[in-house]
C-alpha cells in the first residue's frame, strides 16, 4: 500500500472535517485561528486539540504561531481532500503506487469501483519557482492570486476540461473521468514516454497522428497544447498509439500567442522525429494547413 494510501485510512471522520473547515477559512484567512476552525466544526476543544497536533504531524496542515496560533492546509492535506470526495463519489476505490512524476504533479495508478485501472493525477502547481510555473503558465499572471493550492485547482480543472473537449474527437489522449480540487483521474496509460522509445514500426504514422491531435486542438476545441515535446507523449503497445498528456497550460486560439505557441509544439515534435527517427519532414507546412484549416488531418 502507498504512503498516500496508508495516510488516507488513517484519517477518521472528525480530521476530514478540520481539513475542510480550514480548507474553506483560508479564503478569508492565510491562516485559519484555531478559535474559528474551533466554531465552525464545532468539535470540543480537547478533541480538536488533538486533531490538529496529529494532522500538524503529519503534515496535512502546517502551524503559525504568534499573536494568534492559525493554520493553513498543504499539498498533502488537499490530497486528502480529493481522495476523500473522489471515493465518496465513487470515482475510486483503492490507490496504489506512485507511477510518474511531472513537471509539477504527481501520478498515481487506482482502482474504480468495477476495478478498472485509472490514474489519479494531483497538480502541484508552485513546485518549481513562480518564475519557471509563470513561464509554463502564462494565465498565472493575469491572476492577482499567487495561492498555489488554488492555482492547482484550476490547472486540474482545465486539464479535465480540455481532455473532455478533445476525447470528443480522439481517442489519442487520456479518457477523463473524473475530478476534484486539483485532483484528475483519466483512463491508465499503459505504454513509455516517447523519449524512452529507440525505434518505431512506422514513425510517420506514429509522427501523423500526433499533428491531428494538435490539428484538432487548435481547429476544434479551439487551444493550443504549450509545451509539446517527447517527454509528454505516450506510446502504447502494441498498436504504437501516441498519447498526448499534460495540458493544463493551454493558450485559447485567440490568445496573442497561441500561434508562436502552436508553431513552437510542432517543430519541437517535428525535429525529434527527424533526429530520433530519421524521419524527414518540414515543420513550416504542417503549421500553415493546421493556421488554414484546410485539412482535418494534415498529411506529411
Amino acid at each position: 500500500m502507498s504512503f498516500l494510501a496508508e495516510l488516507y485510512r488513517s484519517l477518521d471522520e472528525d480530521s476530514l472535517w478540520v481539513l475542510m473547515v480550514i480548507e474553506q477559512g483560508l479564503k478569508e484567512h492565510e491562516y485559519v485561528p484555531v478559535r474559528i476552525i474551533s466554531r465552525r466544526s464545532k468539535i470540543p476543544p480537547k478533541r480538536l486539540d488533538q486533531i490538529l497536533s496529529f494532522l500538524n504531524e503529519m503534515k496535512l496542515i502546517k502551524r503559525r504561531t504568534g499573536y494568534e496560533v492559525g493554520y493553513t492546509l498543504t499539498f498533502l492535506g488537499m490530497d486528502m481532500l480529493a481522495i476523500n470526495a473522489l471515493v465518496k463519489k465513487g470515482v475510486i476505490e483503492a490507490l496504489g503506487d506512485r507511477v510518474g512524476v511531472g513537471k509539477e504533479s504527481y501520478i498515481y495508478e487506482a482502482l474504480t469501483p468495477e476495478g478498472s485501472r485509472v490514474a489519479l493525477k494531483l497538480h502541484r502547481v508552485g513546485r518549481r519557482s513562480f518564475k519557471k510555473t509563470a513561464l509554463l503558465r502564462p494565465y498565472i499572471l493575469e491572476r492577482d492570486t499567487k495561492d498555489w493550492l488554488s492555482e492547482s485547482k484550476l490547472s486540474a480543472q482545465r486539464e479535465f476540461r480540455a481532455l473532455e473537449e478533445l476525447s470528443r474527437y480522439t481517442q489519442n489522449v487520456p479518457r477523463p473521468i473524473g475530478y476534484n480540487r486539483h485532483a484528475v483521474v483519466t483512463s491508465f496509460i499503459d505504454g513509455l514516454e516517447l523519449y524512452k522509445v529507440n525505434s518505431l514500426t512506422d514513425p510517420l504514422n506514429v509522427l501523423e497522428s500526433i499533428v491531428s491531435v494538435v490539428d484538432i486542438a487548435f481547429n476544434r476545441v479551439g487551444i493550443v497544447h504549450g509545451d509539446l515535446s517527447e517527454y509528454n507523449i505516450i506510446i502504447e503497445y502494441p498498436e504504437e498509439r501516441p498519447l498526448i498528456i499534460d495540458w493544463p497550460q493551454y493558450f485559447y486560439r485567440e490568445h496573442p500567442s497561441a500561434i508562436d505557441m502552436l508553431k513552437r509544439d510542432v517543430y519541437y515534435v517535428v525535429r525529434y522525429f527527424n533526429k530520433k527517427f530519421k524521419t524527414q519532414v518540414e515543420w513550416r507546412s504542417i503549421v500553415d494547413k493546421i493556421i488554414s484549416g484546410s485539412s482535418k488531418t494534415p498529411k506529411l
